[in-house]
């Protein structure tokens, strides 16, 4: 079943996702989701079997070169964790998985009528995101399901690939998306100053707290805290910090000089979360950042980090992305655990916000009005996302990470004009701290 499990998964989704980011942690969240079957491959009919005789014909060769590459890093993961748990299949050990999917949504807050029935003969809705498909499936089947006459359609991509592409589709008047949801938050400063963001405040938007409201038409649909990521075969929960003060004292050890890893932070989302991080710790954190980037590897996305963390090339991680945590299920869930640090997890919000050069205006309002509200949050919770308002039970929200932390702890990142203003300079200081 390994060699054809990319072939399941491109055979499974939607036409409108085939230029999604196709990483190792994509795949394997993917897999995660959903137990797929073996789909045959025409080399299974003896007929297209290639005679030895001949030069095999290559429309029916097994696996590209490139294929080939992809599959290798599935297997080595599955050999390390057992492939059941990449899969979603149950060994009969596994822990039950946390993230299941809900089945009590609740009824989204009512929109206005003429806007429901513009939406409805619209009939159509496109998002671009850069959280995986796996990830949002339960949120657009959910809203499919109080909305059945809009049809959904969500393309993965890059975070700033979500914005480039949308800016590059509505200069040439073509369909791009009516919705973006990303944690890209300079890219959607960029996009309401352009005037490309509708300026429409949702039902759903009136009790929401005022972090949750990033910037004119955009809305915080989840706040992600970022985490330490750590393999216990190669550092025990006993030997494990638990701030990232201690980590840095502690980098320098043979044990975890070079073994620990976070993101770029010259990428977008690097940025914000150092961002967020030193807007709270002020100068002494730069002096933790100091301490750590003399010991520290950097990734430009959670895929490889997650996977090198898996395999043990990396021992630990900070500031990892949030989205990787329901992947943490079953014999995953025996290699790495994750941490909350008192001081070094700022919550990363994803924004949603309703395009001005979509052609439907008005089903992106119903979606946008969706997802903020507790009807998004709760189908949301299924795929990994973490929920902030009140009375949205998860594994991981903001009520239960404000308990475990204490509210003097809770750090969220700010979409301001300091994000934009502060990026030449900070980037800078931060290449000198990591040696880039």
């Amino acid at each position: 079943m390994l060699i054809h499990l990319r072939d399941a998964m491109v055979a499974r989704r939607p036409r409108e996702t085939t230029q999604e980011r196709d990483t190792p942690m994509d795949r394997i969240s993917w897999a995660l989701a959903a137990p797929l079957p073996r789909v045959s491959h025409p080399l299974d009919n003896p007929k297209h079997r290639p005679n030895p005789k001949h030069r095999p014909n290559p429309k029916f060769s097994a696996v590209t070169k490139e294929s080939h590459m992809k599959r290798r890093a599935i297997v080595a993961v599955a050999a390390l964790c057992g492939f059941a748990a990449l899969t979603g299949c149950s060994t009969g050990n596994d822990a039950p998985n946390a993230y299941a999917v809900k089945s009590d949504i609740p009824t989204a807050a009512a929109m206005d009528p003429a806007v429901l029935d513009a939406a409805r003969k619209e009939g159509s809705l496109l998002v671009y995101g850069e959280a995986n498909e796996a990830t949002m499936k339960p949120v657009l089947a959910a809203f499919q399901n109080q909305y059945p006459d809009i049809k959904t359609s969500y393309i993965s991509l890059g975070g700033t690939e979500s914005f480039q592409r949308y800016l590059n589709e509505k200069a040439t008047g073509g369909k791009t998306a009516d919705v973006i949801v990303s944690l890209q938050g300079a890219n959607f400063l960029d996009l309401v100053k352009r005037g490309d963001i509708q300026d429409f405040t949702p039902p759903a938007a009136a009790p929401l707290p005022d972090f949750a409201k990033l910037a004119p038409g955009v809305f915080a649909m989840e706040l992600n805290p970022v985490m330490a990521l750590i393999n216990t075969t190669l550092l025990p929960k006993s030997e494990q910090p638990d701030s990232l003060e201690a980590l840095a004292k502690m980098s320098s050890d043979p044990k975890l000089a070079g073994r620990i890893v976070t993101y770029d932070g010259t990428t977008e989302f690097g940025y914000t979360v150092n961002h967020a991080y030193i807007a709270k710790a002020g100068e002494a954190g730069w002096n933790v950042l100091d301490q750590l980037g003399k010991n520290t590897k950097v990734e430009a996305s959670a895929g490889p980090m997650f996977n090198k963390l898996l395999q043990g090339e990396y021992t630990m991680s900070y500031f990892q992305s949030g989205a990787t945590r329901p992947l943490l299920t079953g014999a995953t869930a025996k290699v790495l655990n994750y941490k909350f640090f008192k001081d070094g997890s700022p919550f990363m919000p994803r924004g949603a916000g309703a395009t001005t050069g979509g052609k439907s205006p008005n089903a992106a309002k119903v979606f946008l009005n969706f997802l903020i509200d507790k009807a998004g949050q709760t189908a949301g919770c299924a795929g990994g996302f973490a929920p902030y308002l009140d009375g949205v039970d998860c594994p991981v929200n903001l009520a239960k990470v404000t308990e475990q932390l204490g509210a003097e702890n809770i750090n969220i990142a700010r979409w301001d004009e300091a994000l934009v203003n502060d990026a030449p300079a900070f980037k800078n200081r931060w290449k000198e701290a990591f040696g880039r």
